[in-house]
């Protein structure tokens, strides 16, 4: 049976009574022409599935240049998208924020994401989206907004897949609505690829004929900014990395943990990451000049703390974050 996704509403506000308070120590006095009532609204595109269940943990937006961060008061729990039909919202997080200009929405998750097909419940993995969380970009100024609804479009037909050997995966694929809050300038968070630059198009006419590709700005390890290709075809699926000139920087594609470099392994279970004793996701990384790395997601199940590695093939750590 087909359904829709509908809006998961993200409602940005704080009462403005709390700048009235007599106590003023401590607190920063902005400028209420300088404060935003933000609403994000998370709105949906149809899928052969009876539940998709994403176990929301928090809510970040970050401003230009990534120097400002703001954890939104998030209503944690696990939604199921599809229950959010016929005009249904509900507020999952809420801030009054005094941000001009907002670069990016970023939603963490949990480990309990699942989706039920024809009544029985299968996991759902979704790479990152503990770690890193799930990176929407925008490009959206909010000067001299007292109030604004910033819409994202959540593509559940792009974005759940099942794998060869039956799991099921979600790579999200979640466009901004708004015209003006777009960075690609083609009414989506994604970019149009016949807008990319000739390098860059030529290189996946190359390499991988006959995929289907989705494109849309990125940050490696470091805060590199770079421009992300997600290449499909059938079950198969690769991200590819170009610089913001079209130059190709790496492909990477996920692995099993048996997969790695032993040298990876003892890294990662030895030292200052011997506490990190749960292991989320790897990915193997070819890079343009031969090289390969690794990418490795662990988690501290004492204090739930999740750490982002990249490795070279010797097992020396080149990122974390």
């Amino acid at each position: 049976m087909k359904q829709k996704f509908t809006r998961l509403l993200l409602l940005a506000g704080l009462l403005a009574t709390i700048f009235n308070s007599g106590c003023n120590e401590g607190v920063i006095d902005f400028p209420i022409n300088n404060l935003t009532f933000l609403n994000i609204r998370l709105t949906d595109a149809p899928l052969d599935i009876d539940e998709v269940n994403i176990d929301l943990q928090s809510i970040l937006i970050k401003g230009p240049g990534g120097s400002e961060e703001i954890e939104l008061n998030t209503n944690a729990g696990i939604y199921n998208l599809l229950d959010l039909t016929n005009g249904i919202d509900v507020i999952v997080a809420n801030a009054m924020i005094s941000l001009d200009e907002i670069r990016q929405v970023r939603l963490v998750l949990g480990e309990f994401n699942t989706v039920v097909v024809d009544g029985v419940e299968h996991d759902l993995k979704i790479p990152s989206g503990s770690q890193s969380g799930l990176k929407i970009q925008v490009c959206l100024d909010l000067t001299g907004m007292p109030q604004y609804d910033l819409i994202l479009d959540f593509d559940a037909a792009e974005s759940v897949f099942q794998t060869g050997n039956g799991k099921y995966m979600m790579h999200p694929v979640i466009r901004v609505v708004n015209p003006d809050a777009v960075c690609g300038g083609n009414g989506n968070n994604n970019l149009n690829i016949d807008d990319l630059p000739d390098d860059l198009q030529l290189y996946l006419e190359n390499n991988y004929a006959g995929y289907n590709f989705t494109a849309e700005m990125d940050e490696l390890c470091g805060a590199v900014e770079v421009i992300k290709v997600n290449a499909r075809d059938g079950v198969t699926r690769i991200s590819l990395f170009f610089d913001l000139n079209g130059g190709f920087l790496q492909s990477a594609e996920e692995i099993e943990r048996i997969d790695l470099d032993p040298d990876v392994e003892v890294t990662i279970t030895t030292g200052p990451y011997q506490d990190f004793d749960q292991f989320e996701e790897a990915f193997l990384v070819n890079r343009f000049d031969g090289m390969a790395r690794y990418e490795v997601a662990l988690e501290n199940s004492q204090n739930n703390e999740r750490i982002y590695l990249v490795l070279d093939e010797d097992g020396m750590v080149l990122c974390e974050e």
